[in-house]
């Protein structure tokens, strides 16, 4: 790691990301393992996936309020100060029509999340992670064929080496589980493995759609991304998508998700209401402290981050089965036959991820450390939604007091900009126009 060094306020920073991140995915799985009474008076297994995307949503929201009272905190602190007063004076103010293109993101995001929550009620949490984690392979063919951002010939190896992951790990779910259900589980999981893949693929069209439409026209606080990509998606799902759930006939009911029977399952099950509560909870402080983490520590202590994730979920998930003997076998995953091919999938995917950025060099091919580097197409930039990782207003960093800004945020340059440009090339004109009137004047 030659000179990362992580300072103690930092490795706390990102030892509760990692511990939301690892908690968050428990917690959400989980839920899906709960057994409460529901309408028909009998024990059901709690799996509502439209409710799980709702709570998501709604833990993002409670950024609005935490972005009101840092901007609140900042102007109180300011206030006698009139350096510190005259320069917040001067930051770009946040218009109606910032926060309306804020919620276009949302749209995605709640395509993909629906998408992934499916997929994780059918998987393994830590099949589930190590898929996202493939993701990669999508977003990169984005930056090479829509954005145009090139992609070197040993960054293709990288990505073809992370699609045979993804195929090992997705085959990994089709591989034991218990003997007399064993058809019903295969079929299942192969349905989990598409729906999460479709999810990290529209989460790819997501990211594609910020850096080429919404690259330099937001220049907002990452708090209130978040709070208002929540809002979206929780409104989104209250009058959009539960009232056509709860309408389209299925098996929850007599409806293909039965809000009612939620509720009511929530209301007979402690453990089921603790754990939405967590689970709401560790949505707000993974988002919070992914954000510190994208500003206050470098491009290597995010891949680190990202390739813990996957590991520190999978050892949790083994020890919620094998620790607890009063609920053995409903919490957690057993390790099966197909967690040696899940745990090979797992070592390919990370010597990809490695080959792509440059780590690990391949012979004959020319290649730099992307991730020491801080190069926008490492993979922790990929990764990351590009309205934080490319955003470079001074309300970022001043949010936080920390004086540090993404290590992916130097590489947006005014004039690629897609509004700064169509900005500069309108003040270009209007200067030009107004010094060919003096001449005439003159």
């Amino acid at each position: 790691m030659g000179n990362e060094t992580c300072e103690p306020k930092s490795a706390i920073v990102f030892l509760v990301g990692l511990a939301a991140g690892t908690g968050c995915t428990i917690a959400s799985k989980a839920l899906f393992q709960v057994r409460s009474v529901g309408l028909s008076g009998e024990l059901e297994t709690f799996s509502p996936p439209l409710f799980q995307t709702w709570i998501m949503f709604l833990g993002m929201t409670f950024a609005l309020p935490a972005h009101f009272i840092s901007e609140w905190y900042r102007w109180y602190k300011a206030k006698d100060d009139p350096a510190a007063l005259k320069e917040l004076e001067a930051e770009p103010k946040v218009t109606a029509r910032t926060y309306a293109l804020l919620a276009v993101p949302s749209v995605f995001d709640l395509s993909a999340t629906v998408l992934m929550v499916f997929g994780l009620l059918r998987i393994n949490a830590s099949i589930w992670m190590l898929l996202r984690g493939g993701g990669i392979v999508f977003v990169a063919l984005m930056k090479q064929f829509v954005l145009k951002h090139e992609l070197k010939p040993s960054m293709w190896v990288g990505v073809g080496v992370i699609g045979v992951a993804v195929v090992m790990v997705g085959e990994s779910s089709q591989i034991g589980g218990k003997s007399d259900e064993a058809g019903k589980d295969a079929s299942g999981a192969g349905v989990g493995v598409l729906l999460t893949l479709a999810g990290t693929f529209m989460q790819s069209v997501q990211y594609c759609y910020e850096e080429k439409v919404m690259s330099g026209d937001i220049s907002a606080p990452p708090w209130l991304l978040i709070g208002m990509e929540g809002l979206c998606g929780t409104l989104l799902c209250t009058v959009v998508l539960y009232p056509l759930c709860y309408y389209c006939p299925g098996p929850d009911h007599g409806s293909f998700e039965n809000p009612w029977n939620t509720y009511t399952m929530l209301a007979n099950s402690d453990t089921a209401t603790a754990l939405t509560i967590a689970f709401c909870a560790l949505v707000f402080i993974l988002n919070s402290f992914s954000v510190l983490v994208t500003y206050m520590m470098s491009s290597v202590w995010h891949a680190i981050l990202d390739n813990f994730r996957p590991i520190t979920i999978w050892i949790v998930e083994l020890m919620l089965y094998y620790s607890f003997a009063s609920t053995r076998g409903q919490y957690g995953e057993a390790w099966t036959l197909g967690s040696w091919l899940q745990l090979a999938g797992m070592m390919v995917l990370l010597v990809g991820t490695a080959i792509y950025n440059g780590t690990i060099q391949v012979p004959g091919m020319s290649s730099e450390d992307l991730v020491k580097k801080g190069d926008y197409m490492s993979s922790p930039s990929l990764s990351r939604s590009p309205l934080l990782t490319m955003n470079a207003s001074p309300k970022i960093t001043g949010s936080f007091g920390t004086g540090a800004s993404s290590p992916y945020a130097a590489r947006v340059k005014l004039e690629d900009a897609p509004m700064v440009g169509r900005a500069q090339d309108l003040k270009a004109g209007l200067l030009d126009s107004a010094e060919r009137g003096r001449g005439r004047s003159q």
